[in-house]
């Protein structure tokens, strides 16, 4: 059997398009695999997370262990739905959020981009944290009932 069997103009038209990427922005995707390895820079533990799109892109995002892990942790749990505090990596494959990347450097003459930050989806049930409302009288003026207790002795 040869390497070229197949090989025709027709076949090689209708294949599918080659290298594809998360675009600038928004990026609807998932988690293909998450595995924990060593830095080659710093050598210090970390997550290589692999993101992946439906159309086939896929794109790594690196926890590092440093003083930032516990703020991108806390980012991926409530982004992708994953139980937060979670250290089976193996069920958070298949989870489900958006990833936001921006244009990265340039490396070795070519710019690819990275991801900036993780958000979540609005339909996959995870909603970030909600702050209290602003009680009345805390920045805001109280309602003047004429009394107000206040004694001013300033000179002017």
């Amino acid at each position: 059997m040869s390497f070229w069997n197949g090989v025709n103009p027709q076949t090689v038209a209708n294949a599918p398009d080659g290298f594809k990427e998360f675009q600038v922005g928004e990026n609807e995707a998932f988690i293909h695999q998450v595995s924990e390895t060593t830095s080659k820079n710093s050598g210090a533990k970390m997550l290589d997370i692999i993101f992946k799109k439906m159309d086939g892109a896929e794109i790594h995002y690196y926890i590092v262990d440093d003083e930032y892990k516990m703020q991108k942790l806390k980012s991926l749990y409530l982004c992708f739905g994953i139980p937060m505090g979670s250290t089976n990596i193996y069920e958070w494959t298949g989870k489900r959020g958006i990833v936001v990347c921006k244009q990265g450097q340039p490396y070795e003459g070519k710019v690819y981009n990275k991801v900036s930050y993780l958000r979540p989806m609005v339909d996959n049930g995870c909603k970030p944290p909600t702050r209290k409302p602003i009680e009345p009288g805390y920045m805001t003026p109280m309602q003047d009932n004429g009394i107000d207790n206040f004694a001013d002795d300033t000179p002017f």
